[in-house]
């Protein structure tokens, strides 16, 4: 037997960071991703309003930063 789920990957996650919310870990659905709104989920808990949450820090390895191009909705 079948199941109708499929799988995808958000264009914006690069590493577990969403690259529309610029500094945030990456969850389908948060406020400011294109999916906010428009999909509904399986799990009742992520069709509920979240807040983005910011990333842990990267490792730095000497280069700077470039600073984010939006500010964090929270």
């Amino acid at each position: 037997m079948f199941d109708d789920m499929s799988a995808w990957s958000c264009p914006h996650d690069l590493k577990g960071i969403c690259q529309r919310v610029q500094g945030a870990v990456c969850s389908p659905g948060m406020r400011g991703c294109e999916l906010e709104g428009k999909v509904r989920f399986a799990r009742d808990e992520m069709n509920l309003p979240r807040k983005p949450v910011k990333a842990a820090p990267a490792a730095r390895d000497g280069k700077p930063a470039l600073p984010p191009k939006r500010r964090l909705p929270f």
